[in-house]
């Protein structure tokens, strides 16, 4: 019996513990028009519910305890029914409260299907891959991996298509979830009303990695987007020094050419992350591991000890990973 009720309170715990994610709650921290519309929308239906609920269960708890059976009753109760204007009354209440939620509804999905403009401000194509997500900037002919960076306050069209499998592109501060499906094309947008970092996730299960294929979505003030899309086009610095022309020399002519890009290079590969500017992200591999020296040597060594069931199945020879650390960290 112990070890049931410390089971129980262990999950228990676990339960309120996994709702206890960094900015995922919408509900109170909306961060776009999107998210505004849909928490409005959610507070007002709660409320609904509260006072539904108030109002039906009172009534449970008046009624047992004012018409309880007393230890003296023998016979049966007073039968009492017909009561045509409280019919009436208890089924015109649940119809009218059905449709002002079906109008509130039809309004906010109005609301947040479109950009208040007809053409979004920014276009991006958003690929799934098992397990990390592909951002194609295609007017600005920029492509990144796992944190898609946004002007503050502009509408962002989202493109999405998947590689492989079903993935669910969320990000809760921001917008709502779409589907992510193979053979076919879903559009999404989102716009963020102030700075800051916001966490996504994929929404549907996809593989054993699911859990994480996560993804940041990076607000900035405009003239930051400007500077920072000025600086993605560049193509990045060529390497100085022999330890870093030596790791460009195993990275080019070695197994990184097939899946990887990077400009400038003779690497046009598709399959993995482009790796133009690899060292401006601040994370790597589905956005799940920050971007240090640490964990990319870790990377390079074994990837599926990091992350199993990834395509990226190599190892790295730990007498060529520091010249390839080298040249990994000119890409800025």
């Amino acid at each position: 019996m112990k070890s049931t009720k410390i089971t129980l309170a262990s999950l228990f715990i676990l339960t309120l513990l996994s709702s206890c994610g960094a900015s995922t709650d919408f509900i109170s921290n909306p961060a776009s028009q999107i998210t505004s519309q849909q928490s409005n929308l959610f507070r007002i239906l709660l409320s609904m519910a509260a006072v539904v609920f108030v109002i039906v269960e009172g009534g449970i708890i008046f009624a047992v305890l004012r018409f309880r059976r007393k230890k003296d009753d023998s016979g049966e109760p007073k039968q009492v029914h017909g009561n045509v204007p409280l019919e009436i009354i208890w089924t015109a209440i649940p119809v009218l409260l059905v449709v002002i939620l079906f109008i509130l509804t039809i309004t906010t999905m109005n609301g947040i299907a479109a950009p208040p403009s007809s053409i979004a401000d920014i276009r991006v194509n958003v690929v799934g891959h098992q397990w990390w997500w592909e951002f194609d900037y295609p007017d600005q002919k920029i492509t990144t991996a796992d944190e898609l960076v946004i002007p503050v306050g502009r509408p962002v069209q989202i493109i999405l298509t998947s590689m492989d499998v079903v993935h669910s592109f969320w990000v809760p501060e921001l917008a709502g979830k779409t589907d992510v499906v193979p053979g076919q094309t879903n559009r999404m947008w989102l716009t963020a009303d102030h700075p800051g970092t916001f966490e996504g996730q994929c929404a549907e299960f996809c593989g054993i990695e699911h859990a994480l294929m996560r993804m940041r979505i990076i607000a900035v003030s405009g003239a930051d987007f400007e500077t920072w899309v000025k600086g993605q086009q560049n193509p990045p610095p060529a390497p100085q020094s022999d330890l870093e022309i030596q790791g460009q020399k195993l990275v080019v002519a070695g197994v990184c050419a097939a899946c990887h890009t990077i400009d400038g290079t003779t690497m046009k590969g598709k399959v993995g992350p482009n790796l133009t500017h690899l060292f401006s992200r601040d994370t790597f591999a589905g956005a799940v591991f920050p971007l240090n020296d640490a964990n990319l040597s870790a990377w390079l060594k074994d990837t599926q000890a990091m992350k199993p069931g990834n395509l990226m199945a190599i190892k790295v020879p730990d007498s060529q990973i520091q010249a390839i650390l080298a040249y990994l960290k000119t890409l800025k």
